[in-house]
């Protein structure tokens, strides 16, 4: 079953060269289900019309369309053309509609096919050329058929009449199954990409850390949350010692490599309740939640001893010079902030002066 199955995909999507990420990777599935329906169906009512000879004609028109299906098959699975396949198909399906109306003769139950061939001319051609299309070609088989259904003869109901019912309803559910799958993916589209463009808007470029505005965002979010909760956070300011030595000796590009592993080693540093992001330059910021002086104090010395003791390959003897800070009742941003830049800094001094 699976192997059959795997077999209909690579037909379906062109021997698997349309990927579900390709734009036109549903409007292919239509194509080849559509046109191998096609051929299906003018295969049966051929091989109906053998066995019964009412009009002999009915049997070249249908074998005809069969094999014009095929070659259309044939083509796209060549070509991957969507869009002249597109057309051809219309085209292939409009002659068969508009043969219908000119030699119904008293088979009306044909005409039940109009449901399913106007939908897939709009879905085939789509957006305003679809919209077009589908008026043009609806509006004329209406005044066909008001022009000259007085030359019609009574219709009758039988085994063909059944058949075209059948397979007019299976070929408006194909639509119909195809325009809701199109619709599931389309919206599933639309929410990745928000989804990215959000990580985007959130997230550094380079070192895929937050960026400052999430960091802003979180600090206002936690000191509006502490004047009700009365819950302890703290925040590591830590910057790079020497940072500008280090792209004048070895180059920018390593200097953005150091920032990279950097910020890789701070990930596998902090808690995942943590909130780590650059800042700025060669600064970063970690926010704790629910954690105090002593706490803060614990991770600020965890994370330098860490990075001294790192390999950086090339660029020996990176260190990382924190400054830490407790957010006090009623205190603002800006003030918690400066805290630990100080900090930071005398840090950063007394190494200096060792």
């Amino acid at each position: 079953m699976g192997g059959k199955n795997k077999v209909l995909r690579r037909y379906l999507s062109n021997n698997n060269r349309f990927k579900s990420d390709n734009p036109d990777y549903g409007r292919a599935f239509l194509l080849n289900a559509a046109l191998a329906y096609m051929s299906v169906i003018c295969m049966i009512f051929g091989i109906l019309h053998i066995i019964k000879t009412d009009h002999p004609i009915f049997i070249y028109f249908y074998f005809a369309v069969m094999i014009l299906s095929i070659v259309v098959i044939i083509f796209f699975h060549k070509t991957d053309n969507v869009k002249l396949t597109s057309l051809f198909a219309v085209i292939l399906a409009t002659f068969i509609m508009g043969s219908i109306l000119h030699l119904v003769y008293s088979d009306y139950s044909g005409l039940f096919w109009a449901a399913a061939y106007l939908p897939f001319v709009y879905l085939m051609l789509e957006g305003k050329k679809g919209v077009r299309a589908t008026l043009i070609l609806g509006v004329s088989g209406l005044l066909y058929i008001i022009f000259f259904h007085r030359d019609w003869q009574p219709g009758i109901f039988n085994y063909m009449s059944i058949i075209n019912i059948a397979g007019a309803g299976a070929c408006l559910m194909l639509l119909i199954v195809y325009y809701e799958r199109s619709q599931k993916r389309a919206e599933k589209s639309l929410v990745a990409k928000n989804n990215q463009l959000h990580l985007m808007s959130i997230t550094d470029r380079l070192t895929g850390l937050y960026n400052r505005h999430k960091l802003d965002e979180t600090l206002n979010e936690l000191v509006c949350k502490s004047k009700t909760c009365k819950k302890p956070f703290s925040i590591i300011i830590a910057d790079i010692d020497r940072f500008k030595s280090i792209n004048d000796t070895y180059g920018h590009l390593t200097g953005d490599k150091v920032l990279v592993e950097i910020s890789n080693l701070l990930l596998a540093c902090v808690r995942q309740t943590d909130i780590a992001g650059r800042w700025g330059g060669e600064e970063f910021l970690i926010i704790c939640p629910d954690t105090d002086y002593a706490g803060i104090t614990d991770i600020a010395k965890r994370i330098e001893a860490f990075i001294s003791g790192y390999n950086f390959g090339c660029c020996q003897g990176v260190a990382l010079s924190c400054g830490v800070a407790t957010h006090n009742s009623g205190e603002t941003v800006d003030s918690l902030l400066q805290r630990a830049d100080t900090n930071m800094y005398q840090t950063k001094q007394s190494r200096r002066n060792t």
